[in-house]
């Protein structure tokens, strides 16, 4: 509406009247896709939907190029809500590299190809307007009221969540945030969000938190089972090692030739699920040596893999 806009202006340093922002959105609307509506006695301006983006200067050949290459990288990671805000974009960039288009770019998009890692899973549904009041949130640092359910519970649970950050793990985004007053990071998919509205409540910043550290360096994504990293210790087929040789496991990683041409893996890493599903992917290819708290539960999965086969 006019009078959020004049807010939002005032905020930017800009003190228009009210009238001269009217008058101005008219003016735009003759030459942008600018509309209006009437709700009650309130007048909302908008852009109209998927249309094209006016970008100023205009998008040149380089950068259409990267909205065509986003376009491909982003479709198996983000859901339909999320790609739809960057369509007009995406559409302006296939405008400017099709066919009427001089650049030798053009063609860029028949010589690029995007593979991901495993089978590509079908991405599940988020509601729109409920992944649109989540987003607003964060951005504006303000709380939740949100009913969400458990993956192992047909029950609805109620919450009052504090906003933190967004995480796109393999394809499904994640709130994390915290409740309450409590201080404890909690995850919550949004897919399995029931509802979700802006509450009154007042914000609680956590001027602790980092999202960079909560991923990266504390590996909360990885699912740790403990705090402390590993010294893992491993026996490799040479093919497997040749590959770490080039994407090395860690820092410190050593590889070293056995006599049986398999081949020693030595590094420090982060004692997480993920890297035990990650070893277990390499089947009989690899034997884990330490930790042997390790070796005895990689050694209790093959002794009931072979009953499940036998």
């Amino acid at each position: 509406s006019v009078p959020e806009l004049k807010d939002m202006l005032l905020g930017e340093g800009y003190d228009v009247d009210t009238r001269t922002i009217q008058r101005d959105l008219i003016k735009l609307s003759s030459s942008f896709p600018l509309n209006n509506e009437t709700e009650g006695r309130k007048n909302y301006w908008f852009w109209i939907e998927q249309a094209i983006s006016q970008d100023l200067p205009g998008m040149e050949p380089v950068t259409a190029l990267v909205f065509e290459m986003a376009e491909s990288y982003l479709k198996p990671l983000l859901p339909e809500a999320t790609l739809n805000l960057m369509l007009p974009y995406f559409n302006r960039a296939k405008e400017v590299l099709g066919s009427q288009s001089t650049s030798t770019l053009k063609s860029w998009h028949k010589k690029v190809a995007v593979i991901e890692k495993g089978p590509v899973l079908h991405k599940p549904v988020i509601k729109p307007e409920l992944q649109q009041v989540i987003y607003q949130s964060l951005l504006n640092e303000t709380v939740i009221n949100a009913s969400y359910q458990t993956r192992n519970s047909e029950i609805e649970k109620d919450y009052l969540m504090h906003p933190l950050g967004i995480v796109s793990r393999m394809g499904v985004l994640y709130l994390v945030c915290t409740l309450w007053d409590y201080q404890d990071i909690k995850q919550f998919a949004l897919h399995r969000f029931v509802s979700a509205e802006p509450s009154t409540e007042l914000y609680r910043e956590n001027t602790d938190f980092n999202l960079q550290d909560y991923t990266k360096e504390q590996h909360q994504f990885s699912y740790p089972t403990t705090q402390d990293p590993i010294k893992l210790k491993v026996l490799l087929e040479k093919e497997i090692a040749w590959h770490l040789s080039e994407t090395p496991l860690s820092d410190d990683q050593i590889l070293t030739l056995q006599d049986n041409d398999n081949v020693l893996l030595e590094a420090t890493v982060a004692d997480t699920l993920e890297l035990k599903w990650w070893l277990l992917s390499f089947g009989d290819n690899v034997q884990i040596l330490k930790p042997l708290s390790m070796r005895e539960k990689f050694k209790s999965v093959a002794q009931r893999l072979g009953r499940i086969y036998s």
